[in-house]
């Protein structure tokens, strides 16, 4: 299927037929982790004779599932997160369709500890309302790291000021965080983007956690979020990417 659409006065195809997984499940064994975050728990459920296994005798499959959206999987966020007020992610972020575009970045040669957006186009970026990032080395092993206690690249507060100006709504990179494990609770990357306090941005979107395989060549996409429908400030999503047709 071929999708038509038009952006900042410019005509696209998208090719839905072809949807590229970028995201990390809730997984039962270990998966992506951080910020010393457990993982998932499953279980059966149970209420006096009732349980929820067929294996153990019961009349259906039924489970209680435990688990931290910022910690177990790849997950959206709101501007809930950092907020005062209670903000949920269902409620701020329209789940549509946004054309994206993809990078691959490595980390600063001066400073290691931040992405190098040197050679990032701002200008053209502009046109875009979705800016994925990923970073390399890019290996499988991200899809079940610990970055607990890690030295990982963030996203410096300059160069994240850049990406809010240059008016991109929908974040998502395969890190962590944008901001650095632990930061005293600065968080300073986090509330540029959102312009909070100031200037709420209440219909951005950053996510996180995410796996863009090597095979998926930067350049445009059409990029849905598959945000779940849960009232908090972030909830686990399956972002795809679908490719943009040439002309």
């Amino acid at each position: 299927m071929i999708l038509t659409f038009n952006n900042h006065n410019k005509e696209y195809n998208a090719d839905l037929s072809n949807a590229l997984e970028i995201g990390i499940s809730v997984r039962r064994d270990h998966s992506v982790s951080s910020f010393g975050i457990a993982g998932a728990v499953y279980k059966d459920y149970q209420d006096g004779d009732f349980i929820g296994n067929k294996a153990k005798g019961g009349p259906c499959n039924l489970e209680t599932i435990t688990y931290t959206p910022h910690g177990n999987s790849t997950h959206t966020e709101c501007l809930g997160h950092v907020s005062d007020e209670s903000y949920f992610v269902n409620d701020c972020i329209t789940d549509g369709f946004y054309l994206a575009q993809l990078v691959t970045l490595s980390t600063k040669p001066e400073d290691s500890n931040y992405l190098d957006f040197t050679n990032l186009d701002w200008e053209a970026l502009q046109h875009f309302k979705g800016l994925i990032i990923r970073t390399s080395p890019n290996n499988i092993t991200k899809l079940n790291r610990d970055y607990s206690g890690t030295s990982t690249p963030c996203i410096a507060a300059e160069d994240m000021q850049k990406i809010m100006d240059a008016g991109i709504l929908h974040l998502i990179v395969d890190l962590p965080s944008v901001d650095p494990e632990w930061d005293g609770g600065a968080m300073a990357s986090h509330y540029i983007y959102w312009q909070y306090p100031d200037n709420p941005r209440l219909d951005a979107s950053i996510t996180e956690f995410a796996f863009i395989r090597d095979d998926i060549s930067d350049g445009q996409y059409l990029l849905k979020l598959n945000i779940s429908n849960f009232e908090s400030d972030a909830a686990p999503s399956r972002p795809v990417l679908y490719p943009i047709l040439a002309k």
